[in-house]
């Protein structure tokens, strides 16, 4: 039985959904699965990630997953192998067949995901025209405008595993809210650096930023 005091004590404060909802409600694109060559998996800490790739791959969206992942920030310690090999093992679990999956092991960040993850398809043979891109909602925008820049030939679709608030998160609200506020920050600087294709933040959105800070859960935004 849960402990009502604990279950409390982890609840998102007051207004919390109220203020970072319009961060979120940008960052989190999501389209309709269609018919593609690859499903492209991010790697993460989020098993809910390959879980859902899976479930793509059984309706028969795509006839090859990718998943590319070395380790990252919240996973170097927590698994004893690169993201894409634990996720590979997810989707087998999941009844994709060894022969529809591809595993890249290098990449540390986005951009070398999606570098590092054609490449590997390349070497198998596989032609990406295009992909439904899996990984984590409040990172998707990002993912796509990588693709959009380092593979404008690839036709992409945002395909996150959630796309409800609440049910997303991952940690800490004020560390869920100072991360959204971050990934608005990359997306300003990476589009400046040329490593993603450039974003028109809208003004209500720089608005919840602003206020995000103000409520002291803005830490984020330069990490």
């Amino acid at each position: 039985m849960s402990d009502p005091a604990a279950d409390a004590a982890s609840l998102p404060p007051a207004g919390f959904v109220r203020l970072v909802a319009p961060v979120w409600d940008y960052l989190a694109v999501a389209d309709r699965p269609a018919r593609a060559d690859v499903i492209f998996v991010f790697g993460s800490q989020a098993f809910a990630v390959p879980d859902h790739a899976a479930r793509l791959y059984r309706a028969g969206h795509a006839p090859f997953v990718l998943v590319s992942g070395r380790y990252g920030r919240m996973t170097r310690e927590v698994f004893d192998r690169p993201e894409a090999l634990v996720f590979r093992d997810r989707l087998l679990r999941d009844g994709v067949p060894p022969a529809a999956i591809v595993t890249e092991t290098e990449a540390g960040n986005t951009l070398e995901n999606v570098r590092y993850g054609l490449a590997a398809l390349g070497r198998r043979g596989i032609a990406a025209g295009s992909a439904l891109l899996v990984a984590k909602p409040f990172v998707m925008r990002r993912c796509a405008a990588t693709f959009a820049r380092q593979a404008p030939g690839v036709r992409v679709r945002c395909c996150p595993p959630e796309t409800d608030l609440l049910r997303s998160i991952d940690r800490a609200p004020a560390a869920f809210a100072s991360r959204l506020v971050a990934e608005v920050g990359r997306l300003d600087r990476y589009g400046a650096a040329g490593d993603i294709a450039e974003q028109t933040v809208p003004a209500t959105v720089r608005q919840a930023v602003r206020r995000i800070a103000d409520a002291g859960w803005g830490d984020g935004l330069l990490a």
